[in-house]
């Protein structure tokens, strides 16, 4: 294979691009010289409305629009597909950076994701995907919607089967669809309800505009569980939900019959404050390649689209509140008030919460649990809903929620 940057792989990469259909519909009307540049070396290619015209091994005479940097390590997890440009350029999870138009480039984020993308393919045999993770298995109970009033907020939720209350929180810049399959799945046995956080879909917004912290949405949380009259429920979360129930959990210290923290931790400083600003330009486009970024391989099409189409549905602002909540959550000194049994949910292809944060918040929470669902990214209800319904059922059974199978 020829040496990273060199002309003869640069002219590589061009054809690579070239030949890439995504890559060249999110680029048809972007024109820019984008380098590539790993210490001393660089190269260049010049893009013109969706064509890589050409590529050289150095700099351009002209200098770049856009330089995309990293140090060698760096260029080798992204040439071995081991890192992309969404996980490249996370604060303390990755090491890429931009010089130039860094807004040009979140503006065309799409072309920035697929061209780092490329990098991954050029003169390397990608290896054949696992088997897809199993299809979901339905109860067959209904699912009905309500409206209940919270601080005089209209809020929705969902809702299906009868038997001891589970109540699912979701993920930043989702709904209550998110845990769709777990309404189907697990009402066999519970009574799964779902919620619209306030902003989100069905559910009004607050007076005062989008929560920004995830402090804001756990009191919110509180008056709605007391005011559905559950007492002692199951609480699911999701990544920002996820760190939410712990929150949640902290509070209540006994509060709860088990608390299932999914792609969650104590700790999340993840998200930088130049993306969170960027969000308000052009969120859709970011949150389009971050999640399928953060789905799993075992993740089959039609889910790992639904992934991304159900993400996209939230309005700028409410992403930027939900993220700004999520980059600032820091409970590494209330999570050990937590009485209440805990699991600690991922998939192995989440690269936003690792393993170790996970590991690092179950040292901190005595008697807590993990699961790893393997080929699943960070959205496992979606992803990969038979297997994480049957990881939740388990250690609910385990600790004596619910009736065993």
């Amino acid at each position: 294979m020829p040496k990273l940057l060199s002309d003869q792989w640069m002219e590589a990469f061009k054809a690579e691009l070239n030949k890439d259909e995504s890559w060249k519909a999110a680029s048809k009307y972007f024109s820019a010289r984008v380098a590539l540049k790993n210490g001393d070396a660089v190269g260049t290619v010049d893009i013109r409305d969706g064509v890589a015209v050409s590529a050289i091994g150095s700099a351009h005479p002209l200098g770049a629009d856009i330089t995309i940097t990293g140090p060698d390590h760096e260029w080798k997890r992204v040439q071995n597909g081991e890192t992309d440009w969404f996980q490249g350029m996370s604060p303390g999870l990755g090491e890429l950076g931009i010089e130039g138009d860094a807004v040009g480039a979140l503006r065309n984020v799409k072309t920035m994701w697929l061209t780092l993308a490329a990098v991954s393919r050029v003169g390397r045999a990608l290896p054949a995907p696992p088997a897809y993770s199993p299809a979901p298995k339905p109860s067959g109970k209904p699912t009905k919607g309500h409206y209940i009033e919270i601080d005089g907020i209209r809020t929705y939720y969902e809702e299906a089967g009868e038997g001891y209350p589970i109540i699912c929180f979701h993920a930043a810049c989702q709904d209550t669809l998110m845990y769709r399959h777990v309404l189907d799945g697990l009402s066999d046995q519970f009574r799964v309800i779902s919620v619209d956080a306030p902003s989100h879909a069905k559910s009004l917004e607050p007076k005062d505009g989008e929560f920004k912290s995830l402090t804001s949405h756990a009191a919110f949380n509180e008056k709605l569980m007391d005011k559905l009259g559950l007492v002692k429920p199951v609480i699911i979360g999701c990544s920002m939900s996820g760190n939410q129930v712990l929150e949640l959990g902290s509070r209540r210290p006994d509060g709860y019959a088990a608390i299932i923290s999914s792609e969650g931790a104590d700790y999340t400083p993840t998200v930088s404050q130049f993306l969170l600003d960027m969000l308000l330009v052009n969120g859709q486009q970011i949150l389009e390649g971050w999640s399928q970024s953060l789905t799993g391989n075992r993740t089959p099409p039609d889910r790992a689209r639904e992934v991304v189409w159900q993400i996209r549905k939230v309005n700028p602002e409410v992403m930027r509140g939900d993220l700004v909540g999520y980059a600032g959550f820091d409970k590494r000194d209330a999570v050990g008030k937590i009485k209440s049994p805990v699991l600690l949910l991922r998939g192995d292809g989440d690269w936003l919460v690792s393993q170790q944060q996970v590991e690092e918040t179950a040292a901190r929470i005595p008697g807590s649990e993990i699961s790893v669902l393997a080929g699943t990214g960070h959205y496992p209800m979606i992803e990969n809903p038979y297997e994480f319904n049957e990881a939740v059922r388990t250690f609910l059974h385990k600790n004596g929620v619910g009736k065993a199978a």
